[in-house]
C-alpha cells in the first residue's frame, strides 16, 4: 500500500514540476483509479478540491450592550429577614472593662509582645460569657520542604515573566502580598496552589508552593514547598493569603486554603500555613469551629488584618463558607475566626461560635462572604455576602467595631441591576482616617449567563455607587478580584477573567484616589485559559505601579506594568477555514507584529493571541507600542506574511478592531484568497521564506509520504492532524499562481 502511494505522490510532484515552469499549461490528470480526490478548477485557474458553496454568509460581528457610562448611585436597602437576624453578645460591666483594656493596649503600640497579654485578656473575658471559644489547633498538616536575582530596567509598559511552568502539575489557585515596611518592602510574595490531577487510592498529596521576587516580579525565587500529608487535595481557587509585619523583625505569610480529604472524593475544609520570613519557620493546621461536623463542608476562606494601622498589635480575621446539611437540606453560613496575637507560629484562634446571619435552605457552591478592614473614627470591619441561593441578585453588607471580638451587625444590600451577582470581593488600604471601600463583582446580564465586571464604591461604607468594567456581548468578564495598596486612600487594582468565545483573556483595571488611572483590556501576552483565577497586586516602582499574576493550566505568569495596546483582530487562515460552518478548524496561536508606518518600516511590537476558532478573533496585546498608527503583520507557522493594506490606530490603555476577512482591500495588495464570504491568509509558506513554491510543496509531500500525525504540524495546512493530498493541494494551488509576500 505504501508503495502505491509513494507512486501517486511522484506522479502528482511530477505535475506540481510542470507548473512550477508554466502556470498555464493544463495538469496531467491522474489515472481515475489512482486519484484519491476530484480535481477541478475555479474561474481563477485554480486546482480544487471541490467548489465552495455560493451562498454568502453574514460576517461575524463584535457588539456591544446599551448602558449609561460613568458611576451610578445605588440605593442601600435594609430587609427584615434572615439575613438581618444577626447574633449580638450581651457583655456585663465587668467584661466591658476588659474589653476597654484591650483596646488600650492594641491601641498603646508599644510591643508586639502586647499580643499576648491582649490573648491572655481574651481568654479571661471568656470564662465570663463563653461567647467565644479560644484555643491553639494541633500542627497536623503538611510538611514543610525549604528550596536548596537580577534587577532590571522598569517602566510602565507590560512586560511578562514566567513564574513557574510545571509539566506533572496543575494550577488550582493562587494568593499574592507585598511587603511594605522596612528594608524589604516590595518583596513579593505568592502562595501557589498545585495538584497533580490524579485521583483514587493511590493519588498523590498536593502541595502549596512559596515564592518570593526581590526584582519587583522580574524573577522569582522557591522559598518553600508545603506537602500535604495523607491523600488530601488542594480544592480549586480556594487560597488567601494575608502578610502580618511589623517596623521591623520577622514577617509571617497567613496562608487560608480549601482543600479536600480522600483524593478528592472526601470533605472539604479549611487548612492554615504560616511561614516565616526571613528565617523559615513554618506550622500549620484545619480549622475547626465550634459546631464542627464531619458531614459538613467548609468553603471559601478570606482573610485580612488591621496591620496597616496596627504594626505592632494587628488582628487577624478569617471568614469561612460552611455548608451545613440538615437532612437532605443545605444551609449556608457564615463563620468568623480571629488570630489576636499573630507575631507567633502557634498562634491561639478565637472562635465565634455562630453564623453571621440565620441561614436559608438551597446550595450554591458560589456562596462567599469576603473581609476588609477600614478606618472612619473608630476601627471597623466590612463583610460582603454574595451568590445565596435564591438571593443572587444582592450584595449584603455587614459592619464590625474590629478591635471588639464581636459578631457584625447587618447593614443593608446593594442590588444594582437585579440580576444574579457572584464572585463579590471587598478591599479597602487600611489606614488612619481612610474610609475608601471597593468591591468587585460580576453581574449575570439578564440571566442570559453573559457575565460583566462591575465595581461598586463608596466613599464612607454608606454612599454607593457602581460602575461596569466590561459591558460587551461577546465577552463574559467572570472571577475578579480586588486589592487596596496599604495607607494609599482610593488606590485599587481589579483583575479578572476577560472570556472571550471559548478564550480566556485577562483585564486589569486601576483606581488612584477612586478615579480610573488606567486599565488593560487584556494584559496576557498568550494562552490565559486556566483553572487558577487572576490576582491584582501593586510593586514599588514610580509609585504605584502595577503587577498582575495569571496562569495557563500548568504555568505562571507575573505581568509588570500599567500600560498596555490592545486590538482585535479577526484572521481566516485559509487552510483551516471551513466556508460551510464560518469556523477553523481548531483554535489557532498566531502571532502578530506592529510596523512603523513609514520606512523602513521596522517591527516595534509582537503580539501573541490564540485565534476562536468559531469567531475567528482574539485581542492581541501590545506592551511596548506608544500611541500612533503601524502596519499589522499576521505571522503564522504554515500561512504567508501578510500585511494591513493600511496603517491602525493603537493607543495604550485603549483596544481597537480590524477585520482581515471583510475584504481583499483589508491585505496590502489584496494579498488574500476568497473562501465563501471570507477573505483569507495564504496557507502554504510553511518554510517561511515569504514564498509559496515547490520547495513548501516537498516538504509537505515528505511527511504525507510517511503518513505523518499529530497536532500543530506545520505541514498540517488544514488543522486535521494528518498530513496528506488535501495539505499538498492547498500549497499548490497557491504555488502555480506564484503567491508570495507583499508589504510596503
Amino acid at each position: 500500500m505504501k508503495m502505491i502511494l509513494k507512486a501517486v505522490l511522484m506522479l502528482f510532484l511530477i505535475t506540481v514540476l510542470c507548473k512550477e515552469s508554466n502556470s498555464q499549461q493544463k495538469p496531467s490528470n491522474l489515472p481515475k483509479d489512482k486519484q484519491p480526490v476530484v480535481l477541478k478548477k475555479d474561474k481563477n485557474n485554480r486546482l480544487q478540491k471541490y467548489i465552495s458553496p455560493s451562498f454568502q454568509q453574514k460576517p461575524k460581528q463584535l457588539s456591544s450592550k446599551k448602558l449609561q457610562t460613568g458611576k451610578q448611585p445605588v440605593t442601600v436597602k435594609y430587609e427584615n429577614n434572615n439575613f438581618s437576624q444577626t447574633p449580638v453578645i450581651n457583655y456585663s460591666q465587668q467584661e466591658l472593662d476588659i474589653m476597654q483594656q484591650m483596646d488600650q493596649m492594641k491601641q498603646s503600640g508599644n510591643s508586639a509582645n502586647d499580643g499576648d497579654k491582649i490573648l491572655e485578656l481574651q481568654k479571661k473575658l471568656e470564662t465570663l460569657n463563653g461567647a467565644t471559644v479560644t484555643r491553639e489547633e494541633p500542627n497536623q498538616i503538611g510538611t514543610l520542604i525549604p528550596a536548596s536575582n537580577f534587577n532590571s530596567q522598569e517602566t510602565d509598559n507590560i512586560t511578562t515573566s514566567t513564574v513557574i511552568n510545571y509539566a506533572n502539575n496543575y494550577i488550582f489557585g493562587v494568593a499574592a502580598q507585598v511587603e511594605q515596611r522596612g528594608p524589604t518592602a516590595g518583596k513579593i510574595w505568592l502562595a501557589v496552589a498545585l495538584a497533580n490531577g490524579d485521583t483514587g487510592v493511590l493519588a498523590r498529596p498536593d502541595t502549596i508552593a512559596i515564592y518570593y521576587s526581590t526584582t519587583n516580579g522580574a524573577t522569582y525565587n522557591l522559598y518553600a514547598k508545603i506537602a500535604f500529608s495523607g491523600h488530601n487535595r488542594n480544592d480549586i481557587d480556594n487560597i488567601d493569603m494575608e502578610i502580618i509585619e511589623n517596623t521591623s523583625g520577622t514577617k509571617y505569610l497567613y496562608i487560608v486554603f480549601g482543600y479536600i480529604t480522600n483524593a478528592g472524593y472526601g470533605q472539604r475544609l479549611i487548612g492554615y500555613d504560616i511561614v516565616s520570613a526571613p528565617t523559615l519557620g513554618f506550622s500549620g493546621s484545619t480549622l475547626s469551629f465550634p459546631g464542627f461536623s464531619s458531614g459538613n463542608q467548609y468553603l471559601r476562606a478570606r482573610i485580612t488584618s488591621d496591620n496597616a494601622r496596627f504594626p505592632s498589635n494587628p488582628y487577624v480575621t478569617i471568614v469561612v463558607t460552611e455548608d451545613s446539611l440538615a437532612g437532605s437540606n443545605h444551609y449556608f453560613l457564615s463563620k468568623i475566626c480571629r488570630v489576636l496575637s499573630p507575631f507567633t507560629l502557634s498562634p491561639s484562634f478565637t472562635y465565634l461560635s455562630q453564623s453571621m446571619y440565620a441561614p436559608i435552605s438551597g446550595y450554591d457552591l458560589n456562596v462567599t462572604t469576603d473581609v476588609a478592614n477600614y478606618h472612619n473614627g473608630s476601627d471597623s470591619l466590612i463583610y460582603v455576602l454574595s451568590s445565596y441561593p435564591g438571593f443572587k441578585q444582592y450584595i449584603y453588607l455587614y459592619k464590625a467595631y474590629s478591635i471588639s471580638t464581636i459578631y457584625p451587625a447587618y447593614r443593608g444590600s446593594i442590588s444594582p441591576s437585579n440580576d444574579d451577582i457572584e464572585y463579590a470581593r471587598v478591599a479597602t488600604n487600611g489606614g488612619t482616617n481612610q474610609k475608601k471601600i471597593m468591591i468587585s463583582y460580576s453581574d449575570n446580564y439578564l440571566n442570559t449567563g453573559d457575565f460583566d465586571e462591575w465595581v461598586a464604591s463608596a466613599p464612607d461604607a454608606s454612599n454607593w455607587s457602581v460602575m461596569n468594567l466590561d459591558y460587551t456581548s461577546n465577552n463574559r468578564s467572570r472571577y475578579g478580584d480586588v486589592i487596596g495598596r496599604r495607607n494609599a486612600d482610593g488606590s485599587f487594582v481589579v483583575t479578572f477573567k476577560n472570556i472571550f468565545g471559548n478564550l480566556e483573556n485577562v483585564s486589569s483595571y486601576g483606581f488612584s484616589n477612586f478615579s480610573l488611572s488606567h486599565h488593560i483590556h487584556a494584559l496576557n501576552t498568550g494562552y490565559a485559559n486556566s483553572i487558577a483565577n487572576p490576582k491584582p497586586l501593586f510593586k514599588y516602582v514610580s509609585g504605584d505601579s502595577c503587577l498582575n499574576i495569571w496562569s495557563y493550566y500548568y504555568k505562571m505568569f507575573s505581568a509588570r506594568g500599567c500600560s498596555a495596546s490592545n486590538l482585535y483582530l479577526t484572521i481566516a487562515l485559509e487552510g483551516y477555514y471551513d466556508s460551510t460552518t464560518d469556523n477553523h478548524s481548531q483554535d489557532q496561536g498566531t502571532y502578530v507584529m506592529l510596523a512603523n508606518a513609514s520606512p523602513p518600516y521596522n517591527i516595534v511590537d509582537t503580539g501573541y493571541a490564540v485565534l476562536d476558532y468559531q469567531l475567528l478573533t482574539n485581542v492581541f496585546t501590545f506592551p511596548r507600542a506608544l500611541t500612533g498608527n503601524y502596519y499589522v503583520v499576521i505571522k503564522h507557522y504554515n500561512t504567508l506574511e501578510t500585511w494591513s493594506a493600511s496603517t491602525v490606530y493603537v493607543n495604550p490603555n485603549t483596544y481597537s478592531f480590524y477585520d482581515f476577512t471583510s475584504s481583499s482591500s483589508q491585505a496590502y495588495g489584496d494579498n488574500m484568497v476568497l473562501k465563501g464570504s471570507r477573505w483569507c491568509v495564504y496557507s502554504g509558506d510553511v518554510n517561511q521564506d515569504g514564498t509559496i513554491d515547490v520547495t513548501d510543496i516537498l516538504t509537505i509531500y515528505n511527511d504525507a509520504l510517511n503518513f505523518v500525525l499529530g497536532q500543530y504540524l506545520i505541514t498540517d495546512l488544514n488543522g486535521d492532524n494528518f498530513v496528506d493530498f488535501t495539505d499538498i493541494l492547498i500549497a499548490y494551488n497557491n504555488s502555480i499562481n506564484f503567491v508570495n509576500v507583499i508589504k510596503p
